[in-house]
Parts: structure tokens; sequence; C-alpha cells
């Protein structure tokens, strides 16, 4: 008997072990592979096998499963197969992540919006497996889509009025989503930051960094339409008539709550309430809980609101030194700019420079600086071609804004049109008898200019 069993053992041991052997899961893998590129069904079979004898061989038995499913799910024909490869493909995501732990791939997310995308299960089923995703995997929660499916819903859910939801909790979630729709486009914009201050020293980028730039680019645009449909969402909830009485009410309670004062300031500011007394009130409260560079910009905006432009300054400057985020800095350096731009052209130009500077896809400094050339025909040139030749000079900066940040060509193509078209034209530049020619702007500009050949 014991003879026997030794024996069974040994021809089970000797079946696993031929499963599991790493020749025949490659082979397998290799397979299913080529036949998920080829759109071929049987690439579902091969991946039923890797599962079911190489479930931790490795990585891409998820990856390339998950392609191999989702076609599945686009060729179901009836809703209860749509519905059996929907529920398998979550099923593979739990296996991912219990065979390759920490493996990075946002698959609770990945869950959530695969039910919400194909209209299977509940609202309430999709929003659940987003509100865990979001707390116990944020680090990969980093599709723009599921980011605001995941806000849409709960709001649904405020609106509804059917689960107690209050306005604080509307506001924390958008705050907290918010805050991760900035973290990610952090991250893009100092890669993409880094690839145009490589372009501005005169080198020329890879193929590879060139696709990088454009993927870049355009995740940078998901997450700013994202951002701009999640202020439409909540613009009804949060105009200044809704927001003054409401933080007002909550002042007292979380005076001592920099979080809070933080997020109070920021709405009240976002939706250009700042001039209200209550946002001088959070915002000193803020500075005096700690006096960080974001509280030291909202003073800034307090003192400017009263009139009292040289404190303004100076807790703009004080902010811009502090804050280690390029966006923020450059935006205070901005915003600066923008404080000069009617007094005082050069100082100006300086400010917008020091957004470049720290962050050079900062592209509104170029259009504001194309503004302050093109406003500047008349303080600058000896006569009246060379005056109008500022045009060029101040289109070419709005070219600028359109190449480093793509959500600005629309605005950019179209000022940069209107100063080319207020420049000399091709008569005016064959009576000059100016054309290739270098024209310098001795003013406080201080640049020149190569006369176009039209």
């Amino acid at each position: 008997m014991k003879t026997k069993l030794t024996l069974l053992f040994a021809i089970a041991t000797g079946f696993f072990a031929q499963a599991q052997s790493p020749e025949a899961c490659t082979e397998t893998l290799s397979l299913m592979a080529s036949s998920a590129k080829a759109k071929d069904p049987s690439a579902y079979e091969y991946l039923t096998t890797l599962r079911k004898d190489c479930p931790s061989f490795h990585n891409g038995i998820y990856t390339y499963g998950e392609f191999v499913i989702n076609q599945a799910i686009d060729k179901a024909t009836t809703p209860a197969d749509k519905e059996k490869y929907v529920r398998d493909l979550l099923k593979l995501y739990d296996e991912h992540d219990k065979n390759f732990p920490n493996n990075g791939a946002g698959n609770q997310m990945k869950k959530a919006m695969t039910l919400f995308e194909n209209n299977i299960g509940t609202k309430a089923e999709a929003y659940q497996l987003l509100e865990n995703a979001f707390k116990t995997d944020k680090t990969n929660f980093d599709s723009p889509k599921a980011l605001y499916t995941y806000f849409e819903l709960f709001v649904n859910d405020y609106e509804a009025a059917n689960k107690g939801i209050t306005l604080q909790q509307v506001f924390d979630k958008y705050d907290d989503i918010s805050e991760k729709l900035t973290e990610e486009e952090k991250e893009l914009s100092e890669a993409k930051d880094l690839l145009l201050a490589k372009e501005d020293a005169g080198e020329t980028l890879s193929s590879r960094e060139e696709r990088s730039k454009n993927k870049y680019e355009i995740n940078l645009e998901a997450f700013s339409t994202v951002i701009g449909s999640m202020d439409s969402k909540i613009v009804e909830l949060s105009t200044c008539e809704k927001l003054i009485p409401f933080y007002q009410k909550g002042f007292e309670e979380n005076k001592n709550n920099e979080v809070w004062l933080k997020r109070a300031a920021d709405r009240l500011e976002a939706k250009e309430c700042d001039g209200d007394p209550l946002f001088s009130k959070i915002s000193e409260a803020l500075y005096r809980l700690n006096p960080s560079a974001d509280a030291a910009y909202k003073l800034g905006i307090v003192e400017l609101q009263r009139k009292n432009t040289s404190k303004a300054l100076d807790y703009f400057n004080k902010a811009a030194d502090m804050f280690t985020d390029n966006s923020k800095k450059a935006f205070v350096y901005y915003r600066m700019a923008t404080m000069y731009s009617k007094s005082n052209k050069s100082q100006s130009r300086a400010y917008a420079r020091k957004a470049l500077a720290v962050k050079p896809s900062y592209g509104k400094a170029y259009l504001l600086i194309a503004q302050l050339y093109g406003s500047s025909i008349n303080d600058c040139g000896n006569n009246p071609f060379d005056k109008r030749a500022m045009y060029w000079l101040a289109a070419q900066y709005a070219d600028k804004a359109g190449n480093v940040d793509t959500s600005l060509k629309g605005a950019a193509s179209k000022m940069a049109g209107s100063y080319r078209a207020a420049a000399p034209s091709r008569t005016d530049i064959f009576e000059s008898g100016k054309a290739g020619e270098r024209i310098s702007f001795n003013c406080w500009v201080g640049e020149s200019i190569t006369v176009p050949k039209l």
C-alpha cells in the first residue's frame, strides 16, 4: 500500500512539475501573446491554461491576459456573455494582485472602471471599488477618467439626497481628488519641462524623447479636461453666495484646523470670493498656524485687496522663495508679472521670465510677454515700419506659448495671427527694402527681429 501511495505521489508530482515547467509556461505565454496580437480567439484558451498551471510564472500573463479578455468583451454577442467576460476580467485582476503583490497596475481602480464602462452591476458597486482603490492604492489611482468618475458618482449621490452626504463632504471629496490630479499633473509637467529645457539649450530630442513629450502633452490635456469637468460639476454648489455663509458658519470650529483653513481659502480664491472679509480672516488664521508658502501667498492676496501693493509683493516674493513645487512657484511669479503689466513692462517681463526659468512649460508667461511687446509699438522704433515690426516679435512669443503648452495652442495661434496681420505687409517690406534685415528695439525691450522675406 505504501509503495502504491509513493508511486501515485511521484506521478502527481511529476505531472505538477511538468505543468509548471518554465519551458511549458514560456511556450504557452508566447503562444498567447502572438495570438492576442493577431486577435485570435485561441488566446483565451492559452490564458486559461496559464492561469491554471502557471499563475505565478510571469507578470505578462496578466498584462496580456487583460488585453485578451477585453477582446472577448468587445466581441461578446449577448449581455450574458459580456457580463461573463467582465466578471472574468475582475477575477483576473484579483489573481494578478494575489500572485504579484505590489504590481503597480492599479487593479482595484481597473475593476471599478471595467464595471462602469461596460454598464455591468450597479453604480454603487463601481463606486465602492473606486473608494477602496483611492484609500488603499492611491499611488496607482492615476487614470483621469477614473478620478472624474469617482467624483461624479459621489456628487450624483449627494444630489439624489439618498446617502446623507453633506456639502462639506462633497467639498472634501473634490479637494482630495483635486490634490491627486495636481500630483499627477506635477509629475508629468516636470518630466515635460526637462525636455523643453533641453530643447531651449539647443539640443535635439531623440525620437524616444519626442514620443515621451507627446505622451506627456496628451496626458496633461486629459488631466486639464478632468479638472475643468469637475469644476463644472461643482460650480452650482460653490458660488460666493453659498460659500461665504457656509465657511463663516464653520470658521470658529475650524480656526485651528490648517487643512480646513487652506481648503477654504483655496476655494474662496478660486471662486473669486477673496474680496470678502472672511477670506482675510481665514488667511490670517492660516498664517498664524503655519507661515507656509501657501499661507504667505494668501496674505499677499489679502494685501492686494487692501491696495497695499508693496506688502502684497513682499508676501508673494516670500511665497515664491518658499515654494518647492515649480508649478506653484511659477504661478506666483506670473501673478506678480501681471501686477506690473500696466505700470512697469520691464519689471513685468522680468517676473514672467522668472516663471519660465523655473517652469519652461508655463505658456501663460510667454503670452504675457507677447502682450507686453504688442502694446509697446509706440515705445520702440525710429519710424512707422520699425514700430510695427514689433508685432513680429510679439507673434514669436505667442507661438512659443502654444509650443510649450498645448492647452494654449488655440489662443496662442489666434494672438500670433492678429499680431502678424498688424505687422508690415508684403508691400510694406518691398517698399522699405528691408527684407532680411535685422531691426533692433533699443528701448526697454532690448531685443531684435529679422524682417521676413514674404
